[in-house]
């Protein structure tokens, strides 16, 4: 028969390997939540990658053009990059093949007879173009390759619509011009003789029936005090001039209604030679500004009182210098990109916001005429010989770099350098501003006063609830807190934003005086119950509890009181408005106060649970000894309970404050989303996790925008790793150092 010990043997060993066998599928488990948790980050790590690749450049052919041999002076491409229209010394407008240089039709400009064309300019939508001649004739009309269909095929149909033929000065050559043409008025700027300044401003009047009828009215410019003028940039409202020279100025003119032209101010753009490039970027609000000394800068209109017009010519990128000069810039059609051509016959792609070369390539020669596809996918560069060369562009995220998402830049139309977050605008020529330092700021702000209004309500209920309150009343006191968390989010943010937000603003004042008043309401009515007492008396703990929302209600009652009344004595009636008056400060109705208040409501049930937990844990031994050497029992709470549970109190606020880093339907309906950076009380603001459910759904798929959300995103997701991961550490080496407690 066997023994006792014979008989549990198998079971021991059975319980042995069920054990092993399941500390290996927990820790298995363990390791797969790291492992997702590690995922999602590297899958937003990846998705955002893309972001800090560079553009590229490359060659898809290089032809010879049959028949072309004179000087290029404009190039066109069609959108599928298949032909090319070039415009050379004689009025005619030659199309090719971009894949094998065929000519493939030749359309004559009316009105140029006899001609030869000596300069080009687009205009800034690219809607007009303008042809200089040898005999001081202007051409002004529509160049385009259009796209039709054949059938189902598509095919490029060249189109040449002639609006004006303008006379400058008879017999005098146009060595460089700009303009901007409208439907009832025209501006054209030239360089005659390559040393006059000539202004050329037409009336443009349209009868139902015949030809447009022009009345042009010319001026000589003077540059006696800004030197030669190499190249000009008529604005593209047609409200002012730029004139680059040989002395390496800018000089702008601002045209008035009646008279001549006046010089509004001279700038210094290229420190040693002359202005050899001057284009506008797209919308016209910037101008790119090339020199002999091989800088290239763009430059922008901002407010300045100081100055004639109110604005200033202002240097907002500089970038850095080539070896050899600038010959061409030419403006993407798509963003604030622009090719930069030099002598060497070196082509590089810049960006005006990031201030970065995205790609740099040599060509075969130096080009005469450069042009950008109308996707700006691709360019094409020719030169006299008839040499042209195809080249194929990707530029997917030209607005972005880590300077743009987290350093000051300096804007168009701003009048400094800030950080600022607007992902979308009115018009396709809009500016991307992909600052995330306002979300971050937006959404540690929303934080701290979630947390202020939040840890000390919840650590010091979960002290009293554990360390004070009756018994009988702890578990149904616990259980409503708890129930608290089961609140939806979305509930809270819509209870702030449409009742609370309206709330606090009609009573601002009681409002901000509730930590005064309450907290001395409640003291004074526990000295008067005290008060007659015998030393003995003592309350009960249920007793004390009501007691205590008695004056509460009552503190709150008496702010309620007391606030109108002092909105009007001190405030003239309108606190609001005596703020913004007196402190410059603007009261927005959803602000930070309604936020901390709705987030913190939120929190509340997480920290106040794991800190009544680490309240309730604390050995009883070590309340009884502090209480048996005659503490009290406030001093037992505060000094023997609350450092014993010193590591659990961390954990809560800690997970607490990742909770209100990761909200999102609360800051999103309680706050006014502005991406501000102000730590005003009585502003709004925008925080990551509210940036993202706002704008993904409008962020078109693999764009900046939709990647700088996965951005977004990734900081998100470092702040909340980053927190819990200290906070864990933290707690462990607290509890190791009170573990011999």
């Amino acid at each position: 028969m066997r023994t006792q010990t014979e008989r549990e043997l198998p079971f021991r060993r059975r319980a042995r390997i069920e054990d092993r066998l399941a500390g290996i599928f927990i820790a298995a488990n363990a390791a797969l939540v790291i492992a997702a948790i590690l995922g999602i980050g590297a899958f937003l790590f990846f998705e955002a990658l893309p972001l800090l690749s560079g553009a590229r450049m490359e060659r898809v052919s290089a032809l010879r053009l049959a028949g072309a041999g004179e000087e290029p002076r404009l190039v066109l491409v069609d959108e599928r990059r298949e032909e090319a229209l070039i415009i050379a010394g004689a009025p005619k407008a030659f199309v090719h093949s971009l894949k094998d240089g065929r000519l493939l039709q030749e359309v004559e400009l009316a009105g140029l007879d006899g001609a030869v064309v000596q300069a080009a300019s687009r205009s800034g939508d690219g809607s007009t173009v303008a042809l200089g001649t040898d005999t001081g004739a202007v051409w002004v009309g529509e160049l385009a390759l259009d796209t039709g269909f054949e059938g189902t095929e598509p095919k490029t149909v060249p189109r040449v619509e002639r609006e004006a033929v303008v006379e400058i000065e008879p017999g005098h050559p146009i060595s460089a011009l700009s303009h901007a043409w409208s439907a009832d008025y025209g501006v054209i700027a030239c360089i005659l003789d390559e040393q006059r300044l000539v202004l050329s401003r037409i009336a443009i009047q349209r009868p139902l029936v015949g030809e447009p009828v022009l009345e042009t009215k010319s001026d000589i410019l003077s540059y006696e005090d800004v030197g030669a003028p190499t190249t000009v940039l008529v604005l593209e409202d047609g409200a002012g001039l730029l004139v680059g020279t040989r002395a390496g100025e800018v000089a702008r003119f601002k045209f008035r209604r009646e008279g001549e032209p006046e010089l509004a101010e001279i700038v210094r753009a290229v420190s040693e030679g002359a202005v050899t490039g001057l284009t506008p970027l797209l919308g016209g609000r910037s101008f790119v500004v090339g020199g002999s000394d091989g800088s290239v800068s763009t430059w922008s209109l901002v407010g300045d009182p100081v100055s004639r017009d109110g604005k200033k010519l202002t240097l907002i990128h500089p970038f850095q210098l080539h070896s050899s000069p600038v010959r061409t810039l030419i403006p993407s059609p798509r963003d604030k990109s622009f090719v930069a051509v030099f002598e060497d016959g070196k082509a590089r792609l810049m960006h005006m916001t990031t201030e970065r070369a995205l790609a740099e390539r040599a060509l075969g020669f130096v080009p005469e005429a450069v042009a950008f596809a109308p996707k700006a996918d691709g360019a094409v560069f020719t030169d006299g010989p008839g040499r042209l060369e195809h080249w194929f562009i990707a530029n997917p995220h030209p607005d972005v770099s880590l300077k743009t998402l987290f350093r000051k830049v300096w804007y168009e139309g701003h009048d400094e350098p800030k950080h600022t977050w607007q992902s979308h605008g009115a018009t396709d020529d809009f500016e991307p501003k992909f600052g995330l330092v306002p979300l971050v700021f937006g959404t540690l702000k929303g934080t701290l006063y979630a947390m202020l209004f939040s840890v000390p309500l919840a650590l010091f209920g979960a002290l009293y609830t554990s360390q004070f309150l009756d018994k009988k009343l702890r578990g149904p006191c616990k259980s409503v807190i708890e129930l608290m968390a089961s609140l939806p989010s979305v509930v809270l943010g819509f209870v702030a934003g449409l009742v609370l937000a309206p709330l606090v603003e009609r009573h601002i004042v009681s409002v901000l005086i509730v930590p005064l008043v309450v907290p001395g309401v409640v003291f004074l009515g526990m000295l008067l119950c005290a008060k007659g007492r015998a030393p003995s008396g003592t309350f009960s703990s249920s007793r004390e509890l009501w007691l205590l929302c008695v004056w509460i209600a009552a503190g709150l009652w008496a702010a309620a009181l007391l606030g109108p009344w002092l909105e009007r004595v001190l405030f003239g009636g309108r606190f609001d408005l005596w703020m913004n008056q007196a402190a410059g400060i603007r009261y927005d109705q959803r602000n930070s106060i309604v936020v901390g208040w709705a987030m913190g409501f939120a929190i509340i049930p997480i920290i106040f649970t794991i800190c009544e937990d680490a309240f309730s844990s604390v050995p009883r031994h070590l309340v009884s000894a502090s209480l048996a050497c005659g503490a009290t029992a406030w001093q037992t709470a505060t000094r023997v309970v609350l450092p014993a549970a010193g590591s659990g109190v961390f954990s809560g606020v800690m997970v607490g404050f990742g909770r209100a880093v990761g909200e999102t339907m609360i800051v999103l309906m309680a706050t006014g989303n502005t991406p501000i950076m102000d730590w005003s009380i009585f502003n709004g603001f925008r925080a990551l996790s509210a940036n993202i459910a706002v704008e993904i759904p409008e962020a078109p798929f693999g764009s900046s925008h939709y990647r700088v959300l996965f951005v977004a995103a990734l900081i998100l997701f470092g702040i909340s790793f980053v927190v819990n991961t200290a906070a864990e550490i933290v707690r462990l080496k607290l509890r190791a150092r009170l573990a011999g407690l």
